[in-house]
């Protein structure tokens, strides 16, 4: 199995520039089945320092039209059909099967077209093309790479991509996009999608199954509340990671400088006053989403605001204060039940509820998000 950072080789194959008196020099690319997977043509300029424009690929009996002049270079997918990318603008990497047409960065989600997205490696790759191409123009004979072949002395000429943390399938019904990047959450390259809807309901699903098989598996009323703490704890950690993924959203619309510098200081932690300032700035916000043609309008109550004020101050003296009362929590929290210096106890039903209304609250957020900017007409 590949792990990650493991090197993934480019896929097999032979890319030759053939020479023939009077007409000039064609390309051709030959592979080996069955490790060939995948190629793209990439239109360079004819001296050589700026890639033009990818090519399409022609199906049987179509004639690929590329700019002119140019010299066609061609690079391989590596051996799972995906290529490395660079965004222009994050600088990050990932591997992805999109690689013609206008990009998402899966990190920044910012938009770019697709050769700005080539890798750095690829680069290097296509120079080493043009050189081939133009050592075929001045000696007047064929000359070929065999990438299989390639050896450390030809660095170079050679390329591989990187094993990254996680593999995602676009679930996009027309993309379906397969991309390996850092991290959990991510935006498809090919249509901009996040995958954080699947990811965070999946993982908060996980959460209420482990607690149910908790409470039936473990009696010692300690090792069961340590259990409820962690819940509590990366539960809002959950929340706060898909608020930061959305925010790279929210970050690429028209606003200030200062706008977005406090936009991008936002402390998801802190889930009250966060929501308070997204629905100032953006009329969006974690506790109510307006609806749609699609989904119904929805709302946390009051009550349940004041629970998750309670929980989310509970968390914090957990991590900060090893869950013993102090003066700010019981100011915050509003929480009668307890007293200074005392040890904060988390119940098995607090856990569950704040689990349940965490995924409200995801859904509330994402629905804003990817959606609410989205329609045309205001709701009555």
């Amino acid at each position: 199995m590949v792990e990650y950072r493991d090197k993934i080789p480019a896929a097999r194959g032979k890319v030759e520039y053939i020479y023939e008196e009077g007409r000039g020099i064609s390309a051709r690319i030959s592979h080996p089945e069955p490790t060939f997977h995948a190629l793209y043509q990439v239109a360079l300029s004819i001296d050589g320092t700026r890639l033009l424009c990818t090519v399409p690929v022609g199906g049987l009996g179509q004639t690929v039209v590329a700019p002119h002049p140019s010299v066609p270079a061609f690079v391989q997918s590596d051996v799972q059909g995906m290529w490395g990318r660079n965004c222009p603008a994050c600088e990050k990497y990932f591997r992805s099967e999109q690689i013609v047409g206008d990009t998402t960065c899966p990190y920044c989600s910012v938009v770019a077209p697709d050769l700005a997205f080539v890798s750095n490696d690829q680069k290097r790759y296509l120079t080493a093309c043009y050189d081939a191409f133009a050592n075929a123009h001045m000696k007047k004979q064929t000359t070929s790479v065999d990438i299989a072949d390639i050896t450390d002395e030809k660095s170079a000429w050679h390329y591989s991509e990187e094993k990254q943390q996680l593999v995602f399938k676009c679930q996009n019904t027309r993309c379906s996009c397969r991309t390996d990047v850092l991290g959990e959450y991510a935006f498809c390259p090919r249509c901009g999608r996040s995958n954080a809807r699947e990811r965070f309901f999946e993982a908060a699903q996980a959460e209420l199954v482990r607690l149910e098989q908790i409470r039936k598996s473990v009696t010692d009323r300690h090792e069961r509340e340590v259990v409820w703490e962690q819940m509590t704890t990366g539960a809002v950690s959950r929340l706060e990671a898909l608020a930061k993924h959305l925010r790279k959203i929210l970050v690429l619309f028209p606003m200030t400088a200062n706008r977005r510098k406090q936009l991008q200081q936002l402390n998801f932690q802190k889930v009250i006053e966060s929501n308070t300032l997204l629905q100032q700035w953006f009329d969006i916000g974690f506790f109510e989403w307006p609806g749609d043609d699609e989904a119904p309008k929805r709302q946390i109550a009051t009550d349940d605001r004041e629970f998750i004020r309670r929980m989310v101050q509970k968390r914090h003296i957990l991590i900060h204060n090893g869950g013993i009362v102090d003066e700010e929590y019981l100011r915050l929290a509003g929480d009668t039940s307890v007293r200074l210096d005392e040890r904060i106890r988390i119940k098995s039903n607090e856990a569950k509820r704040l689990l349940t209304l965490v995924s409200e609250m995801a859904i509330n957020l994402l629905d804003n998000v990817e959606r609410g900017f989205k329609s045309g007409e205001a709701k009555s």
